[in-house]
């Protein structure tokens, strides 16, 4: 064999062994790069599990500090049955409206700010909000392996109707000029509210005031908000590790929002 031929061949073989180790980098790299998503999203279901049990938990701190404060807008009879229902991630209870079940978070949704006379107020707000978590987390299964399993678009749904909830708690009045949920106001401003008297000289007397339990400087009562404001941030840091980026509706949204059933 000449000299020639045989650096040929070397540079042949030399090619050869290049491109086959191009080849095996390049599908370790694959692997690699597959394993690393998989890991991320692994991880990210583990976050997302973390937030969703954060809400769940919040949602029943919300409902006892509500039917605290509105101790007649709840049925006494469903009360431990609505919180059984979020401790084990059922969803087993439909309350009736005009005698139609109701099955769908916006009808329950719909009568909690409806202006009109509603007995069981509360259980209307916190079953709507239960219905719309038990969507956003898929709470029919046990467990999620990856972040791509939820529905992000049922999550979006469950951060722009916490928003909605948020402001209307904050301002709905009924047809009789109160408001539909006791959340923000200090005790002395309940109890003026239910004060026969129209004078406003009264507050002096009043018993929150009197026995200097409150003043009228106090600020107003952000326990509510707080726990509303922490089921937001797990919802949308929930959507975040879906590599969704949610985003804040504006007053006038707020505003003119309706649940439409």
């Amino acid at each position: 064999m000449t000299q020639n031929k045989k650096l040929k061949l070397k540079n042949t073989l030399y090619l050869f062994f290049v491109a086959s180790l191009l080849i095996f980098l390049q599908g370790c790299s694959a692997n690699q790069k597959n394993e690393l998503r998989r890991i991320a999203q692994t991880s990210s279901a583990s976050e997302i599990y973390k937030y969703k049990i954060a809400v769940l938990d919040d949602l029943k701190k919300y409902k006892r500090k509500l039917d605290l404060r509105n101790p007649y807008s709840y049925n006494p009879e469903l009360r431990e049955k609505i919180f059984k229902e979020i401790e084990t991630g059922k969803n087993t209870i439909n309350l009736y409206q005009a005698g139609k079940e109701l099955t769908h978070e916006n009808e329950y949704l719909h009568y909690a700010f409806l202006p009109e006379n509603i007995q069981y107020r509360n259980d209307f707000l916190i079953l709507g909000l239960y219905k719309l978590v038990y969507k956003a987390y898929d709470l029919s299964t046990s467990h999620k392996f990856t972040a791509i399993e939820y529905n992000s678009t049922y999550m979006q749904e469950l951060y722009k109707y916490l928003q909605v909830v948020r402001w209307k708690i904050r301002t709905n009045k009924g047809n009789d000029g109160q408001y539909l949920f006791l959340t923000w106001q200090n005790n002395w401003q309940i109890e003026l509210m239910n004060h026969p008297a129209t004078d406003l000289n009264i507050i002096r007397d009043l018993s929150f005031i009197k026995d200097k339990r409150e003043t009228l400087f106090d600020h107003s009562n952000f326990s509510f908000e707080i726990l509303m404001n922490r089921m937001l941030i797990n919802v949308k840091y929930s959507l975040e590790e879906t590599n969704i980026e949610p985003y804040d509706m504006s007053v006038s949204a707020l505003k003119t929002f309706v649940f439409i059933i």
